[in-house]
């Protein structure tokens, strides 16, 4: 599918978001910045959109923090910002660089349908199947006589299939930058990571074919991860659906772990340190509140968390 142009008022808001992200990195920020990039955030939901996006487009490239950091040492001019930009796939002119054009962050962003941060979804497909997406998440649906076939470019969904009324039955696919997933008469769970896609079965089978691996069936109440070459070993679903009903649940999870997955509902960014990273932290949080669920950690653990802004939070342990 070819990339759709992006509009002219998203890519010069992604373009400042950029600026700010730069700027911030480079510590030099006087009070009077950091009041002008917070009123710059209160302004729209739109702006407020394109700083989670930038941010979560620096966790899929990766680019955090080795060529930053050696971008950005000593004091930062002009050049070394502008590189910094094309490094994260805008040029200051605000055109994209081919390669990222091309990657699937740039896809997710052009995609049939998405969704927002801290955002969830229901969507009917031409076929009677039900699609539930969940946070971050972008999806192309390309339906067609041979197949029914969706693209996972970024985030997770819920299926639930529907028989298809068409002869001769085309097959429901599920695919990823890792391979594809067909359905076989289903309810599962799909989340694309960076290493794995991760699919749980909760009714019916799923076929798994990495790309470049041999295919493995995965039975209903199991889940799984495959990359392109590969599974992990199936285990017992456990908690991949409370998402659904609006909940982090953490059972003894590493609180570095539940940060980053808190990180996903949360507009912004979350950054901790080592010493809060390998806490341990258990319960069952209420999703659409996340400033709740960091007043509550701050209950149960011995931890200091910092507010940059309402879209900048530092957790520290003590």
């Amino acid at each position: 599918m070819a990339a759709k142009p992006m509009p002219e008022h998203e890519a010069r808001l992604r373009q400042q978001a950029l600026e700010w992200q730069v700027a911030l990195w480079s510590g030099e920020v006087t009070a009077e910045q950091r009041s002008d990039f917070d009123k710059w955030l209160a302004a729209s939901d739109s702006h407020r959109q394109a700083w989670s996006e930038i941010a979560a487009i620096e966790r899929k490239l990766q680019l955090i923090p080795a060529q930053a950091a050696e971008l950005l040492k000593d004091k930062p001019d002009a050049e070394k910002r502008r590189r910094l930009l094309q490094l994260l796939g805008l040029a200051a002119t605000g055109g994209t660089v081919p390669i990222v054009r091309n990657s699937d962050a740039w896809q997710a962003w052009v995609a049939d349908h998405h969704t927002h941060t801290g955002e969830q979804q229901q969507l009917a497909l031409s076929d009677g199947s039900q699609l539930f997406l969940n946070t971050s998440t972008a999806v192309d649906i390309e339906f067609n006589s041979r197949e029914r076939r969706l693209v996972l470019h970024h985030g997770e969904m819920y299926v639930r299939t529907a028989a298809d009324a068409e002869q001769p039955v085309r097959p429901f696919l599920i695919q990823t930058r890792h391979g594809v997933a067909q359905a076989l008469g289903t309810k599962f769970n799909v989340r694309l990571k960076q290493e794995e896609t991760r699919v749980s079965v909760h009714e019916g089978t799923v076929q798994i074919q990495p790309r470049l691996g041999a295919g493995h069936r995965l039975e209903h109440g199991f889940q799984a991860g495959f990359s392109a070459h590969g599974f992990t070993a199936a285990t017992p679903n456990g908690n991949e659906l409370a998402w659904l009903e609006g909940k982090l649940v953490a059972e003894r999870m590493r609180l570095g772990d539940f940060l980053d997955e808190l990180g996903r509902y949360r507009q912004g960014m979350i950054h901790y340190d080592a010493k809060a990273a390998e806490m341990v932290v258990s319960g069952v949080f209420p999703l659409p509140d996340t400033d709740r669920i960091l007043e509550s950690l701050l209950q149960a653990l011995p931890l200091r968390v910092s507010y940059f802004s309402r879209y900048w939070v530092s957790v520290h342990g003590l």
